[in-house]
């Protein structure tokens, strides 16, 4: 089979994947976590972004949407952070305790209650992730998660859970709907007049 077959081939089915997992996405398993972001922001409280390798991405391209893209619509500033994007403080947290710490070291010094995380992770099982969820939720926050495979752990703890199954280890699909629900939510707040009128 010479290459564009075979690109026919993995191009056809790659699009099947993705859409299988997109077909389970509906407005009712989103609403819970607009209106969760929605109200952090209402509170004047601050939404935070974590995950790794390609979610790490995804939480820092959500700091420029929800941050910089709104301007287009609104004047208001949502006040979210991605833990992901602080390179020497994870270095350092890394290096002297555990990569398992690098979000929750921050949360420690940043968190107030009623903020909220939202932890990204195809697998669920992201242990820093897992224990930046863990912080939040015993200390007077809302945790939320989007998680891809079988759930994980992630999902179970988490007081929001947005989980989009999929193939063991098939991260492409996965990671795609990730930031595919960055762009829907952001571009939904254009349209959202409790969003809008938040100052």
């Amino acid at each position: 089979m010479d290459r564009l077959n075979k690109l026919e081939s993995y191009l056809s089915d790659y699009k099947n994947r993705l859409n299988a997992i997109l077909d389970q996405l509906n407005h009712e398993n989103l609403e819970p976590i607009v209106t969760a972001i929605i109200d952090t922001f209402k509170r004047g409280k601050t939404l935070f972004v974590v995950g790794n390798g390609g979610s790490a991405a995804t939480a820092s391209h959500m700091q420029v949407d929800f941050s910089f893209f709104v301007r287009y619509f609104t004047k208001f500033r949502p006040r979210i952070i991605a833990l992901t994007d602080n390179v020497p403080m994870m270095t350092a947290v890394g290096n002297d305790t555990s990569f398992d710490d690098i979000f929750v070291e921050q949360l420690k010094s940043v968190f107030v209650p009623g903020d909220t995380i939202l932890g990204i992770s195809a697998s669920g099982n992201s242990e820093n992730v897992i224990r930046a969820a863990e912080y939040v939720n015993e200390n007077g926050g809302t945790s939320i998660c989007w998680v891809g495979f079988s759930g994980g752990k992630l999902k179970d703890i988490s007081k929001i859970s947005l989980h989009l199954e999929n193939g063991r280890g098939d991260y492409g699909p996965i990671e795609d709907v990730h930031m595919i629900l960055d762009h829907i939510i952001v571009n939904y707040f254009s349209e959202d007049e409790e969003f809008l009128a938040l100052k």
